[in-house]
């Protein structure tokens, strides 16, 4: 369970120097120190359990994300977030795993996220859709869709079938709301390749 140092010394009301206490805690296991002022008391806690905790407003996204839809061929990444208005990429190493947190503009940050409760847990992660567009957010620009095609098969590494799990119409939504290249071109790709959405195939591309 996740736990602050103020909860910590709430439940050590017998304790004159409560901190002293967290400290002899930490040095025998019995909690382990995820970033300064946060603890876990389950060292095998998976990561993306504790992703919102180290540094919010933040969801899970990214490679993370599309990885754990199965999305991605890419395995072993790091947990990566995205956060608005911070500009510069936040990196924590802890004993939990590496978390990473990037920056995606703020009006596309409430769309499409899902909140996920397991086994006594909660964490908020980017729906598929989300995670693709604020992966190509983050990627170099590509030059035109052949490029933006190596950037996601190749790159991003998304089979060219799984690809067509997504829903077209969302990912038309949100391409909007990011004012970059390579959403556009997606735009684009999509209308190329559907024509109408809501009249779709997942025939080769």
């Amino acid at each position: 369970m996740i736990k602050t140092t103020a909860i910590l010394i709430s439940e050590l009301p017998g304790y004159v120097n409560p901190k002293a206490k967290i400290g002899r805690m930490v040095e025998k296991g019995e909690i382990y120190p995820i970033i300064r002022g946060l603890y876990e008391d389950d060292p095998k806690t998976p990561p993306q359990y504790l992703a919102n905790c180290i540094y919010g407003p933040s969801y899970i996204s990214f490679e993370y994300a599309l990885n754990y839809y199965n999305l991605s061929g890419k395995h072993d990444c790091p947990v990566t977030c995205a956060a608005y208005g911070k500009r510069k990429e936040k990196r924590h190493e802890t004993s939990f795993g590496v978390f990473t947190y990037r920056d995606i503009p703020k009006k596309a940050f409430s769309e499409e996220l899902i909140l996920h409760y397991e086994n006594g847990y909660s964490f908020v992660i980017a729906s598929p859709e989300k995670a693709l567009c604020d992966t190509l957010y983050n990627a170099a620009p590509a030059a035109n869709l052949k490029e933006l095609k190596t950037l996601l098969f190749d790159e991003i590494g998304i089979g060219k079938r799984k690809i067509f799990r997504l829903d077209p119409t969302v990912l038309l939504r949100l391409s909007d709301l990011y004012g970059c290249r390579n959403l556009h071109l997606l735009k684009s790709f999509l209308r190329k390749k559907y024509g109408r959405v809501d009249q779709t195939d997942n025939s080769d591309i």
